[in-house]
């Protein structure tokens, strides 16, 4: 598996050892952040996230020098949460958060970084759909199942119901008041208000709150990146919901996947393929690396299965990026950030390529009874003729797991706050990922020429021989 979690300079602090547990706020509180264990048979070398969760769980929301914002901007509510220290609002907490966070999105040029973005569920009428769950359980699947495409990390959060009213929830309330631009935010916030006020009366109470009623729950998570355009997220030409799940599927990466010819071949028709749409045209140069189409390639199929897995309703125009260097070491891929186009001095002889890495910073629109599921909708397994072997094999063995109600099964049922029927959900949709994948390749369908280190070599693929009902 390719090893490609950041190193972010906002962890470079990771386990906050210099300090930041100095001075305690006016009102001293008592959050609970859990790091939730690695399914069972996730690989072993997990080390940099697990610094990045106990990075997480490691912000003292007493001190003077940790500030909280409320979201105003775009659709979904949370907390931004920053670390003043080395700033001229350290110790000054409440000051940033009278001052400084009415600035929205550029509140965080006056902090040295956020530290965190806490999310809590809300499916209300009038406002978007977030639920906690399922961005916890995207980085736990893509870990076990190998995955390349990068999910941020997330920890379980709760806070006092009362405190994260009086601190956040009321003023992103009045943030949002009156402007049409963020209605359905506002609507959030709100709906928000209402529960943390008066949770007998809400119909939210059970997403939201702990079972004792008495604390918020969410999660605690850190997004990296930048918006892809259409070269990846589609031109989005034909309007939210099935329009733009099926522009994505015009993607040149998402077009490599269906072309029945070598890998080579194939990359060359999709880029051709795809610029026969202006809009398209313009954000994929006709000489772009074929390494690179490729390597998007095999992050979009992770995504794919990712989302028909969890039902996600919410994933095009959200799909983000990072520059990194990618080289071979033995038999597995490697990857650091990559902040120039030139080959670092230390790199030069592992030949590295310097590609944009895909991350999934927006995950939390799956897994909920009831949301639209665009992946499945829209078929985005149908006519696949190139894939990941060992990728095919995790998802075998993931789907035999949850048949014999499993470790993983049992793992995700116990520790990850959703329900049964959306635990059942996810087996059915698994047992359908299956099936498609297993006809295609009894029907000799597929080539077995995504894996990573083909992809970095540039080198043929080497034959490989995939049961298809092992």
């Amino acid at each position: 598996m390719p090893s490609t979690r950041p190193s972010s300079r906002l962890f470079t602090s990771l386990l906050f050892c210099t300090g930041l547990w100095a001075s305690a706020a006016s009102v001293a509180i008592e959050p609970h952040c859990q790091v939730l264990p690695a399914l069972p048979g996730s690989p072993p070398n997990l080390q940099v996230a697990h610094q990045q969760a106990a990075a997480l769980c490691a912000i003292d929301f007493n001190s003077d020098s940790v500030a909280v914002c409320p979201k105003t901007w775009s659709t979904s509510p949370a907390a931004l949460i920053y670390d003043l220290r080395g700033t001229q609002w350290a110790g000054k907490a409440a000051d940033f958060e009278a001052k400084v966070c009415e600035l929205g999105s550029k509140a965080r040029g006056q902090a040295a970084a956020e530290l965190a973005v806490f999310k809590h569920s809300m499916n209300g009428g009038e406002t978007s759909a977030t639920y906690a769950p399922a961005s916890l359980l995207y980085p736990a699947l893509t870990q076990w199942l190998g995955m390349r495409v990068n999910i941020p990390v997330a920890t379980l959060q709760e806070f006092p119901r009362q405190w994260y009213l009086q601190r956040v929830a009321q003023h992103g309330k009045a943030a949002t008041e009156g402007k049409s631009s963020v209605r359905m935010l506002h609507a959030a916030w709100v709906a928000t208000v209402a529960t943390l006020s008066a949770p007998d009366n809400s119909t939210m109470t059970a997403e939201m709150l702990s079972a004792n009623g008495e604390s918020l729950w969410g999660v605690n998570l850190l997004f990296t990146g930048k918006r892809y355009g259409p070269e990846v997220n589609g031109t989005r030409a034909s309007g939210w919901g099935k329009g733009q799940n099926r522009d994505f599927q015009q993607t040149a990466p998402y077009l490599l996947l269906r072309q029945d010819q070598a890998l080579p071949e194939a990359t060359a028709t999709a880029i051709e393929m795809a610029r026969k749409d202006p809009a398209m045209a313009k954000e994929l140069p006709a000489a772009i690396s074929t390494t690179q189409v490729q390597w998007w390639a095999g992050e979009i199929i992770e995504i794919v299965l990712l989302d028909y897995l969890l039902g996600q309703q919410d994933r095009i125009g959200n799909i983000d990026y990072q520059w990194r260097w990618f080289w071979v070491n033995g038999t597995h891929v490697e990857s650091r950030p990559s902040h120039s186009s030139q080959t670092p001095e230390d790199l030069a002889t592992l030949e590295p390529v310097r590609l944009r890495a895909t991350w999934l910073n927006d995950n939390d629109a799956g897994v909920r009874t009831g949301y639209a599921n665009f992946a499945r909708l829209t078929r985005m397994l149908d006519g696949l003729r190139h894939f990941d072997p060992a990728l095919y094999m995790r998802i075998k063995q993931l789907a035999e797991d949850f048949r014999n109600q499993g470790p993983v099964y049992q793992a995700i049922g116990t520790n990850y706050r959703i329900r049964s029927k959306e635990l059942a959900g996810i087996a059915r949709r698994l047992t359908e990922i299956e099936a498609v994948l297993t006809d295609a390749c009894r029907a000799g369908a597929l080539r077995w020429d995504l894996d990573a280190t083909t992809i970095i070599r540039g080198s043929a693929s080497t034959p490989v021989d995939v049961s298809c009902d092992s």
